[in-house]
């Protein structure tokens, strides 16, 4: 096929081509699904052989071709026309193949301490890795660079692939430490991401909805942004009626920065629009109540007030787990959806990550995981005075059937050096860790 041009020969109307008759220079609409594919929006302008890889990979019939917006043959590979006069630098796409892709490649716990405490050091590493990249992906975003969208949108696709596949038979949600973060806020989108994408199992979403539910958690405070530095970091409870008002704008200014990209979908913008929304109608902005809200929606509420109150910005006042899990559930007739915070429940078991335990043998240790195929037996670590706190004793409760647990224990029972040791008052994150040779060998079957 002939690469259109933009002339007065060839006609301004899209036309739709196979992807292997693509050339760089092209302005393309894929016309499908914007979770489909890796870009940051479905129409632009082809700029490299890589974006012609991708293209061809996606399993599409055809994509629209536009002449009238294409470049004429043998326009700069670096270019991006918007489409009115402008010319603007196309957005790095990561690398979806190598070694460094923003992707949970943890292997499988295995079965002496040593491995155990290896894998953890692994997950603990890469987690770090992700909340970094993560950090520039958002402040990118905050900036309008496609960049930020696309890398964003790459390791929610990545941690979406590892949620929905039941033969990922190692995935669990980690609890990681990340207590050295310039910005908290950070960690909180990371947290509500996984989180929110946790709970949505319990629900059986689809691929589209749950990389609905992680694009919207990582991007759903990033108006606050736009917040004096002094209001963002203060909790709710410390602000006085003139803050609470301000803080509220963080809503608007979030959506204003995201008009920049106008490619993302519709149930993106509606979760993060309602994330502060309740079903009693006592949220705002739009005081709208439950019935108008969707499922996705009522998800990421209770899973982001979960998250505020386990990790506050004042260690004292922090919640732990069990309790803010029996606050939620207090509250769900009235401020959010029961069945939602049900699934929280079963998501997270009666022993969330970050719950200190008493066990049968009488040992005392900390939740980090949730063992999505077994609950009720995650992994602990265990508090031993006699053995490095650095590298602690752990125990997996799914490999002991001689081991479980007795009861959790309020942070108020533990003396200061039990709570030292296992780190209580830092700030904690919830990661995915899985085989990646399981993830692959699922893909290929």
């Amino acid at each position: 096929m002939a690469h259109p041009h933009a002339s007065e020969t060839q006609p301004n109307g899209p036309i739709p081509t196979r992807p292997d008759d693509l050339t760089i220079g092209m302005y393309v609409d894929l016309n499908c699904s914007w979770f489909r594919h890796p870009f940051a929006s479905k129409t632009f302008t082809i700029t490299s052989d890589k974006e012609l890889t991708i293209i061809r990979g996606l399993g599409l019939d055809t994509v629209l071709v536009h002449p009238a917006r294409s470049d004429s043959e043998g326009a700069p590979q670096n270019s991006h026309n918007d489409g009115d006069g402008r010319t603007t630098a196309a957005p790095t796409l990561p690398d979806t193949t190598g070694p460094d892709t923003v992707r949970c490649d943890t292997p499988a716990p295995p079965p002496t301490i040593v491995q155990y405490k290896e894998s953890l050091q692994q997950a603990n590493m890469l987690y770090r890795q992700t909340v970094a990249e993560s950090s520039q992906a958002l402040n990118d975003i905050k900036n309008g660079s496609e960049s930020g969208l696309v890398a964003a949108k790459q390791m929610i696709h990545g941690l979406t692939e590892i949620l929905v596949s039941d033969n990922a038979s190692s995935a669990m949600g980690s609890l990681l430490g990340a207590q050295e973060l310039d910005d908290l806020s950070v960690l909180h989108a990371m947290n509500v991401a996984v989180l929110s994408m946790l709970v949505g199992r319990q629900f059986d979403l689809g691929h589209e909805a749950m990389h609905a539910l992680g694009t919207a958690g990582f991007l759903h405070d990033i108006g606050e942004q736009a917040l004096p530095p002094d209001l963002r970091h203060r909790s709710w409870a410390s602000m006085n009626t003139e803050d609470q008002k301000a803080f509220q704008q963080h809503v608007d200014f979030g959506l204003n920065m995201l008009a920049q990209f106008p490619g993302l979908p519709d149930d993106v913008l509606s979760i993060i629009r309602n994330h502060h929304e309740r079903v009693d109608g006592s949220g705002y902005p739009a005081r709208i109540r439950g019935d108008q809200l969707s499922l996705l929606s009522r998800i990421h509420a209770v899973v982001d007030e979960y998250e505020s109150l386990v990790n506050t910005p004042d260690p004292l006042t922090t919640m732990t787990p069990t309790e803010t899990l029996s606050k939620l559930y207090t509250n769900a007739k009235t401020k959010f959806s029961e069945e939602v915070v049900v699934g929280l429940i079963q998501t997270l078991s009666v022993y969330p990550p970050g719950t200190v335990v008493a066990l049968t043998d009488h040992s005392v240790g900390l939740v980090v995981s949730i063992n999505l195929h077994s609950r009720m037996r995650p992994l602990i670590v265990l508090y031993d005075p006699t053995v490095n706190q650095a590298n602690p004793h752990i125990a997996d409760l799914s490999k002991d059937p001689t081991l479980s647990i007795v009861r959790s224990i309020p942070r108020s029972e533990l003396s200061q050096e039990t709570s030292d040791y296992l780190n209580l008052t830092k700030w904690t994150g919830f990661f995915i860790s899985s085989s990646l040779k399981t993830l692959e060998e699922d893909r290929a079957a």
